[in-house]
C-alpha cells in the first residue's frame, strides 16, 4: 500500500529483514520525528521520511558522475 505511512511489515519486506529489526527501525525513525515535533503512531512511520533516511534524497545525490559513466559504457 502506498499511503503516507509505512508499516513495520512493509519495512521488513522492503529491506528483507526480520520483523524485530523492522520495528527497531520504525521506532528509531519515530523517535527522530517526535523530536521534530511530529505526532507518530506505534508500528508505522512516515513513508517519505523513511525513504529519505534510508535511501537519501535525490536532490542531494550527484547524478552527473553516473550519467558520465553511462555514456562511456555505450
Amino acid at each position: 500500500m502506498d499511503g503516507r505511512l509505512i508499516t513495520a511489515k512493509e519495512v521488513a519486506e522492503d529491506l528483507e529483514c526480520s520483523m524485530q529489526h523492522a520495528y527497531k527501525i520504525v521506532r528509531m525513525l519515530n523517535d527522530e520525528l517526535s523530536e521534530m515535533g511530529c505526532i507518530t503512531m506505534r508500528g508505522k512511520t512516515n513513508r517519505s521520511y523513511y525513504e529519505e533516511r534510508l535511501f537519501g534524497r535525490i536532490d542531494e545525490i550527484d547524478l552527473s558522475e553516473l550519467e558520465t559513466r553511462a555514456g562511456h559504457e555505450r
